[in-house]
Order: structure tokens, then sequence, then C-alpha cells
């Protein structure tokens, strides 16, 4: 595996595919150091619970996206060339599949820990008060990482099975319109039946707002443990099932 990784790694050489987490981190810093509520003395109170509350709805506009792309970097050079038959004559078909999932896992973990370095560093620009929650920053980045690294799954699955690569890009952006128009509903009913909602499901984190005071409270949440293990054996199936197509597919 680690040949087949070094080979997925002088692919994608010069590709700068590690400028797609860094950028979608980059907008959502910016997203937020022009959000003026934040600034407010008296949002430093609960700052990082307004972070960990907005950030979940950021990834689900960007990220669905940004993965589709990732995955079709990583996949192209493959497509491109038609040299999946070439290749299958060197390396076995499934550690290629695994290979480019590895690699994809590896800038999914790049970008999760930017995005906990991002929470660390708004709070102190913007000099929140409140005490770093771990209990809920954890949760917050093991669900981005999961959700990540399932979504980029799909979309790798999509591209390793079809040639041209405007449909898994366009399923891409689709999942994050979707994702969007979940988030208009009630954390835990429409984006629990939609793979890009569950950046959303995975919140610890609700609100309430009060229509006489024109107000937004914020409290914390039991994490949603039936649902996510529902989305982990799907993803467990999406696994078997992706790798399974590809294997069984001409080249």
């Amino acid at each position: 595996m680690i040949t087949a990784l070094r080979a997925e790694l002088k692919k994608i050489r010069g590709r700068f595919i590690w400028a797609l987490p860094l950028g979608v981190v980059g907008m959502e810093f910016l997203w937020m150091m022009s959000n003026s509520y934040l600034a407010k003395p008296e949002a430093s109170a609960e700052g990082y619970f307004n972070l960990l509350f907005q950030l979940p709805l950021l990834n689900t506009i960007f990220l669905p996206l940004i993965l589709a792309v990732m995955a079709s970097r990583i996949c192209d050079a493959e497509n491109k060339g038609n040299t999946y038959k070439l290749l299958c004559t060197m390396q076995e078909k499934k550690k290629i599949f695994d290979a480019k999932l590895l690699l994809g896992g590896i800038y999914i973990l790049f970008l999760t820990l930017l995005e906990g370095a991002n929470v660390l560093l708004l709070g102190r620009l913007l000099h929140f008060t409140q005490p770093l929650p771990i209990k809920h920053l954890l949760p917050f980045l093991a669900v981005l990482f999961v959700v990540s690294l399932a979504l980029y799954l799909m979309q790798q699955v999509l591209s390793m099975l079809i040639t041209s690569q405007l449909m898994p890009l366009f399923i891409g952006l689709l999942g994050s319109l979707v994702g969007v128009f979940s988030a208009f509903f009630p954390v835990g009913s429409v984006a629990n039946f939609l793979p890009w909602g569950y950046y959303m499901v995975g919140l610890t984190l609700s609100s309430w707002y009060d229509e006489s005071a024109r107000t937004m409270y914020l409290y914390e949440s039991p994490f949603r443990w039936g649902w996510f293990s529902v989305f982990l054996i799907a993803a467990a199936a999406l696994y078997i099932v992706g790798k399974h197509l590809f294997m069984k597919k001409e080249v």
C-alpha cells in the first residue's frame, strides 16, 4: 500500500490539491472575521458556540463541491489518458482504489486540522471570553473528518466509474445546494436523509429564537448517535459496493 500511495502522490505532483482545503478554511476565516456580531463585546461570552454553530453550515455550502473537485483531480490522471488497462497490469485494482481513498483521507485530515486551528485563531483575534469548549470542538472536528471522508468516497466512486468528470462535479454542486436547502428545516429532520446534510446533523448545539426580543439563544444538545450509526453503516456499504463495482469495471 505504501508503494501505491507513493505512486498516487507522484501523479498529483504540481496539481496543488492542498490549496483546496486551504482555500476553504481561508474563506471561512474571512467570512467569520467580517461577521460584525462576533466582534461585539456581548457576543464574546459565547463566541465559540457561535463559531461551532455557524461553521457546519459553511462546510455544507463549500465542502460537497470542493470534495468533488478533489476526487476528480486525484482520479483524472487515469481518466484523461485512459490508462486503467495499462495500470492494472502493474497494480491490483483494489490497491488503486484504496490508495486513492487513503490519499483523499490525508487531505481531509489536513482540512480538519486547519479548521481546528481556524477556530483557535478566530477565538484569539475576536477576543472571546468564553473558555474553549473542548467537549463541543472535538465532536465538531470528528464529524467534519468522518462526513468529509464519506462524501469524498462517494465522489471517488463516481469519478472512477464515469469517464467524464462533469457528472461527478455536477453531483458535488447539487450536494452543496441540497445541503443548504436542508438547513432551512429543523436540525434532525430533512438533513437526516441527505449525506450532505450530516455536517448539520452532527451539531452538538441547538438554537432557539425569541421573536419578542429578536434574539437567538444557543444551548447544548446531545449528539445524534442513532442517525450517525446509520450514516456510518451506509458509508461502509458504499465502500464495499463502490470497490466491487470498480473491480468489475471493464478497462
